[in-house]
């Protein structure tokens, strides 16, 4: 077996698997279909492209040929495992080691995680662990064919577009609502211009981490606690995004977000997809000793503060006087 970057000489094998694979990104799985690998002969022309495809070549006929890709979204940290075909490599040996030749593609590049959404009872799911991908969280995707109807929409505007202004309140949210684990691996979004942002009395109280693609619209939602999800707030998240809906909504629901799935129910949202979130770390932390030189003391002559005082030493006197 033979693990190599994609190269001209490997358009054949990507159309003979191109329809086999499985996709591990949620988001461009719902805005854009399955993203199989018929950009990457454009990607490797494209200077600067984060996006990298490896290609897993059989040297005998008991192994299968495959290839992966992963890509770097906005410069992020984490790298997103985006595609690997065919399907079953992933129960396979070979399988195994594609994933870490991209684990270490992915570290080469800057990258500190791989990440992988994947349902817990796909069959894939097993390989991910094996190749030391771990559940760091769990999410549910929620759809909405088209707006329900009965449906009072909210009386004002309750959410508007995210502008620079609101970047210290998006910030402050995602830490205080994401837990630490979490915010280990995963950047908090920053997309601000594409995404809607909720304020109620001087508060930020909800922030949706928005793409749109042609198969669909993608939100991540962030509320705080304090937040009241009534359905006028959650009918002015699908007016605002697609007052038409001719695209079906998809809202990702992530664990920490508490009875957001039970609200969005009421509003005719179905649950398509029970997800773990797992995460293969590509650099660790390692804590040393570093001495460090004080400025004040090092090649300085300490000088006083104040003058030393003179002590004179003087005779005790006598008490007793002789008179002569």
């Amino acid at each position: 077996m033979t693990i190599r970057l994609y190269d001209w000489r490997d358009l054949i094998l990507l159309h003979r698997i191109r329809n086999r694979g499985i996709c591990l990104d949620s988001r461009l799985t719902y805005t854009r279909g399955a993203p199989a690998p018929r950009h990457t002969p454009l990607d490797t022309l494209i200077p600067g492209r984060k996006v990298c495809t490896l290609v897993s070549r059989a040297d005998s006929s008991s192994e299968l040929s495959a290839a992966g890709q992963f890509l770097i979204r906005n410069n992020q940290l984490p790298a997103r495992l985006v595609f690997i075909s065919p399907r079953e490599i992933l129960s396979r040996t070979e399988g195994v080691c594609l994933l870490e030749a991209m684990a270490h593609m992915a570290g080469e590049r800057g990258a500190l995680a791989l990440i992988a959404e994947i349902d817990e009872r796909d069959p894939a799911f097993d390989g991910l662990h094996t190749a030391g991908f771990g559940i760091y969280s769990r999410q549910r995707i929620m759809r909405l064919e088209s707006v329900v109807e009965g449906k009072a929409a909210p009386h004002e505007k309750i959410w508007r577009p995210a502008i620079d202004r609101d970047y210290i309140a998006i910030q402050s949210l995602y830490t205080n609502l994401v837990p630490a684990l979490v915010q280990q691996v995963e950047p908090p979004p920053s997309r601000y211009g594409r995404g809607l942002v909720y304020w109620s009395q001087g508060e930020l109280l909800g922030f949706l981490d928005v793409e749109q693609g042609p198969q669909g619209i993608w939100a991540q939602p962030y509320f705080h606690p304090a937040a009241e999800l009534s359905d006028d707030l959650l009918s002015g998240i699908m007016l605002s995004l697609s007052p038409n809906q001719k695209r079906p909504l998809f809202i990702c629901v992530r664990s920490y977000q508490g009875g957001l799935s039970q609200s969005l129910n009421r509003l005719g949202f179905e649950t398509c997809s029970n997800q773990a979130v797992m995460v293969k770390r590509l650099a660790a932390p390692i804590r040393r000793q570093v001495r460090a030189e004080i400025p004040a003391l090092d090649g300085t002559q300490p000088e006083p503060s104040a003058p030393f005082a003179n002590v004179v030493h003087r005779p005790p006197t006598s008490k007793h006087t002789h008179s002569l």
